[in-house]
């Protein structure tokens, strides 16, 4: 490249310098600066996006029964008879997810692990006041959208209080 350089004139040397020194900012803007400023924006939607999204479910869960769904009768609501994987089947079953539960695990005696695929997210909500009036908490859950609107994949734990 100085052989190159070397054939040219001061004046032309310092005119070729200068425009790599600008093609050299502009690839830089291009190449790191713009994708950079795009993907900050775009986490920004995101963030803004899951804050209305927060708002809208606390305000959904203010909707929802006080007492959860109501109890299958003779059931006392803080009494688990029998098992909690058997209370956990019949409570599925009760609740009509039968269908769309993948998976059952349990987890010790106190603890019991769910996945449900492709559930209606208004159902599962509802299940879960149904177990937390049964006296199960959620110990952990996550959430995620599957295809549908207003259909997600899930993995809740309950534990016994």
């Amino acid at each position: 490249m100085a052989s190159w350089l070397a054939q040219f004139s001061s004046r032309e040397k310092a005119i070729v310098l200068l425009a790599l020194v600008v093609m050299a900012g502009l690839a830089t803007h291009a190449m790191v600066i713009e994708p950079y400023q795009l993907r900050v924006e775009s986490v920004r939607g995101e963030l803004r996006q899951q804050a209305s999204d927060l708002v809208w479910m606390q305000s959904a869960v203010a909707r929802l029964p006080a007492a959860g769904l109501p109890l299958n009768s003779g059931e006392n609501p803080n009494e688990i008879d029998g098992s909690l994987a058997n209370f956990i089947d019949q409570a599925v079953r009760s609740q009509g997810l039968s269908a769309q539960l993948s998976q059952m695990t349990p987890v010790g005696s106190d603890e019991i692990r769910m996945r449900y695929s492709a559930v209606d997210f208004n159902r599962l909500i509802g299940f879960i006041a149904y177990i937390n009036s049964s006296g199960l908490e959620v110990r952990d859950i996550r959430i995620s959208s599957a295809s549908d609107p207003g259909v997600v994949d899930s993995s809740i734990v309950f534990k016994r209080l």
